[in-house]
C-alpha cells in the first residue's frame, strides 16, 4: 500500500450513525477486526485492552438503543431500519499496568480501517450504557467498559469539510448528507524547528 492509497483509506473510514438494514456482521468479521487491533502498539506492551463480540441481533438492539447518536444532531436519532448489526465493547484490565486510553485509540483506530478494508463501518460510542452491558454480559470486576463500537454496512453519505471559525461540530447538509469539520493543517502545526 502506498501514501495515497492509506491516505483514502483514512479519510473514508469515518464514523457512521446509519447502517443498512439487515446487514450481516459475522462473529468471523469481528474476530478478523480483532487479529489486526492485538498487532497494534500497546505502552509498555501490556496489551490492557480485552474485547466482547456481539452478534446476538436482540443484544445489538439493546445496546443501539442504549446510546447516545450523534449528540450535536438535535433533530436526528437513529431509527430502528439504522440499526448496526454488531458491537465490539472495548474493556480495560485494571489487573494490568498499561496505559489504556492509548492502546484504545490505536486499537479503535486498527479497528476502522480493517472494518473498512472489509466494506464495514463502525461507529466509536462511549455513551453506550455500562452498567447495561455489566447485566447482558460476564464480565469480571476487574474489566472496566471503556466504549462500544458500533459495526455494520454504512448506509450514510459522508464528506469532510474545512472548519468555519474553528467549529468543529459535525452536522447534516440540506441534502442529508453528514458533514465532519476537520481543522486544517496549519492549524494544528504549533512549530516545525
Amino acid at each position: 500500500m502506498n501514501y495515497d492509497e492509506l491516505k483514502s483509506l483514512v479519510t473514508n473510514a469515518r464514523t457512521t450513525r446509519r447502517f443498512k438494514k439487515e446487514s450481516k456482521v459475522t462473529n468471523e468479521d469481528l474476530r478478523d477486526l480483532l487479529d489486526i487491533a492485538r498487532l497494534t502498539s500497546s505502552a509498555k506492551n501490556m496489551q490492557p485492552i480485552k474485547y466482547i463480540l456481539v452478534t446476538k441481533k436482540e443484544d445489538v438492539l439493546k445496546l443501539a438503543r442504549s446510546v447516545s447518536w450523534a449528540s450535536h444532531l438535535d433533530d436526528w436519532s437513529q431509527s430502528e431500519e439504522e440499526r448496526p448489526s454488531a458491537f465490539i465493547l472495548m474493556l480495560n484490565d485494571q489487573m494490568i499496568d498499561g496505559f489504556p486510553m492509548f492502546d484504545a485509540g490505536a486499537s479503535f483506530t486498527a479497528i476502522s480501517l480493517a472494518a473498512k478494508s472489509k466494506g464495514l463501518a463502525t461507529a466509536p460510542l462511549a455513551s453506550i450504557d455500562k452498567h447495561l452491558c455489566r447485566n447482558l454480559f460476564v464480565i469480571p470486576d476487574n474489566l472496566d467498559v471503556m466504549i462500544g463500537i458500533a459495526i455494520g454496512v454504512e448506509d450514510e453519505n459522508i464528506k469532510l469539510v474545512d472548519t468555519t471559525n474553528f467549529d468543529t461540530n459535525y452536522y447534516r447538509e440540506k441534502n442529508d448528507t453528514h458533514c465532519v469539520p476537520k481543522r486544517a493543517l496549519e492549524q494544528i502545526i504549533m512549530g516545525e524547528y
